[in-house]
């Protein structure tokens, strides 16, 4: 009698163990249905504003520089100097999204 009811209580143990693992991954996949819903839709808007900064072409103002400006700025190095400030404000801003490390900026 005794074998029979520990039988059948480690048995619900289980149903119940299995159930609330059932539950959670469908919780789980609830959420990442959401989630990959979410960032569809924010490759669609994407997509869409593709079509605002096609006028924005920096390499025809470039090449419409004259060759005068375009001998001075490689000669001064403008193009380092260039990647030189855009990697120090990269750098800027990922050091401000690390907390304890703002340094009063």
């Amino acid at each position: 009698m005794l074998d029979w009811l520990a039988n059948t209580w480690n048995e619900a143990k289980q149903f119940f163990y299995d159930l609330v693992l059932s539950i959670q991954a469908i919780f789980k996949d609830i959420f990442m249905w959401i989630f990959e819903n979410i960032l569809d839709l924010s490759l669609l808007a994407i997509n869409g504003l593709d079509s605002f900064f096609a006028g924005l072409d920096v390499a025809q103002h470039i090449n419409a520089l004259p060759p005068e400006v375009s001998y001075y700025a490689s000669a001064l190095g403008l193009s380092q100097a260039m990647g030189m400030i855009i990697l120090a404000i990269t750098i800027r801003i990922l050091l401000q999204l690390i907390p304890f490390v703002r340094l009063g900026s």
